[in-house]
Order: C-alpha cells, then structure tokens, then sequence
C-alpha cells in the first residue's frame, strides 16, 4: 500500500513538474512555421520520410498514390480479400491464448497482455528509395493496435536475445 502511495505522489509530483515547465524559445520564425503548417495542409503533395539516409521526401501526391496502387496490384504479393478477416483472427488467438492459460504454458498475466482488444487493420504506406532510379516505395506496414501486435511483440522479446548479430537480421530503424 505504501508503495502504491509513494507511486502516486511520483506521479502527481511529475505532472506539476510537467504543467509548470516553460517550453524553450521556438528555433524558427513565425514565418516558417506558417510555411511548415501550410505544407502539411496542402493536399497536393505527401511529405515522406526517404527509405534511407533519414531524409524528408515532398513527393506529387497523385504521383504517390499511383506508385502506392501499382505496388498493390502485384498479385505476386498481395491479395485481394473477399472479407475482413480481423473478426476471425481475433476470435481464433482468443481461443489459443485461452487453451495455453488452460495448459499452464502462459500465466494469467501473459494472457491478459496478449488478448487482442483492439480491431485495427494493419495499415500499408510507402518510403520512397531515393538511392534507386525512379524513387520506387518500400511498403511499410503499420500494424500497431492490430489483433497480433501485442503477441508479435511478446514473441520479437523471447527472440531478441537468439539472433543476436546474424547475417538475416538487421535492426529495426
């Protein structure tokens, strides 16, 4: 009890400490910062990180959807779903993680953290390969708050320390 008292008290000593601060003095003009608002209002292009090189890619937005429908339609990768498969899967990882907390393989706990709660669909987006000819997309899939995201993680965690540095693996950037 005690320490949940002290937790508290951290914390609301925190958030004083946060409303109190004063931001530092802004390191661009009004101007700019009008330029920067009024470049990500215009719907007309799509400010991009670059692939590599940690750079900022202004591509033509049409130009972007195009290359981002052509890479979809390669039937070789992707595939067109007759239905939203997400209900399913949620209900199926429901019914594992529920027969491994049955089995003793995974606690109360881990079950608890690996249930899916949400239903977002993985969201697809592309990086423009500025060092290949034609600037073409990396597909970058976003499937943070998906129904495997909390397992995904739990299971990169136990490999982690397995790969080490290995030829197949590179860090995530």
């Amino acid at each position: 009890m005690k320490f949940a008292i002290s937790e508290i008290n951290a914390r609301h000593g925190n958030l004083r400490i946060l409303k109190t601060t004063k931001l530092p003095p802004s390191n661009i003009t009004k101007e700019e910062m009008a330029a920067i608002h009024n470049l990500k209002n215009n719907r007309e292009i799509t400010i991009l990180p670059a692939d590599k090189g940690r750079t900022t890619v202004i591509m033509d937005t049409e130009q972007y959807e195009k290359q981002m429908n052509e890479m979809l339609q390669d039937r070789n990768t992707y595939e067109v779903l007759k239905r939203d498969p997400t209900e399913a899967k949620k209900r199926k990882l429901k019914t594992i993680l529920k027969q491994l907390q049955e089995e003793k393989k995974i606690d109360k706990q881990t079950y608890n953290h690996l249930i899916p709660t949400a239903n977002i669909i993985p969201r697809i987006s592309g990086t423009p390969k500025i060092h290949k000819p034609g600037a073409p997309l990396r597909p970058i899939i976003d499937s943070m708050g998906s129904v495997t995201y909390n397992l995904s993680k739990f299971i990169a965690d136990i490999l982690k320390p397995l790969l080490g540095n290995t030829d197949y693996h590179c860090e995530n950037n």
